[in-house]
């Protein structure tokens, strides 16, 4: 009877802390794991997501798609998310730079820190990892 009582007090206990647990489960939203700072491997395409749909884009010494101009600096643009009837999720993000304005649509996944964004018009894929900088202790996918 007593090992009874034990095993019983035992599987309440579990059963209270598995219930604490799920209540503070707090489901992260798309746009919550992709805010922060986000950097390609060599530092020179970097994108940083804001609350509220805002973005900057950082250039360093790369030739821009679509204008074919170099550049070396920090855009600012807009983006928003959506996800497909397929699940499928979709980053949009819209700029102007050098007075020209530029649209580029993505598909993306987001696994552990690194953000992997398909381009939907050429199926080109880039893959950004969590950045932070020099004396900042955020970064993205946190």
């Amino acid at each position: 009877m007593k090992n009874l009582k034990k095993i019983a007090v035992v599987l309440l206990a579990v059963l209270m802390v598995a219930a604490v647990f799920t209540a503070c489960d707090v489901k992260v939203t798309q746009e919550q794991k992709i805010l922060g700072s986000w950097r390609d491997s060599t530092g020179t395409i970097g994108y940083e997501f804001l609350e509220g749909g805002a973005c900057k884009i950082t250039y360093a010494d790369v030739t821009i798609p679509i204008i074919n101009i170099k550049y070396d600096g920090t855009v600012d643009g807009t983006y928003s998310l959506s996800k497909d009837e397929n699940d499928v999720l979709h980053l949009n993000v819209t700029y102007t730079i050098l007075s020209k304005s530029v649209t580029k649509n993505y598909t993306y996944t987001i696994d552990g820190n690194a953000l992997n964004l398909t381009d939907t018009a050429d199926g080109s894929v880039t893959t950004l990892l969590a950045y932070t900088a020099p004396g900042e202790t955020t970064t993205a996918a946190q």
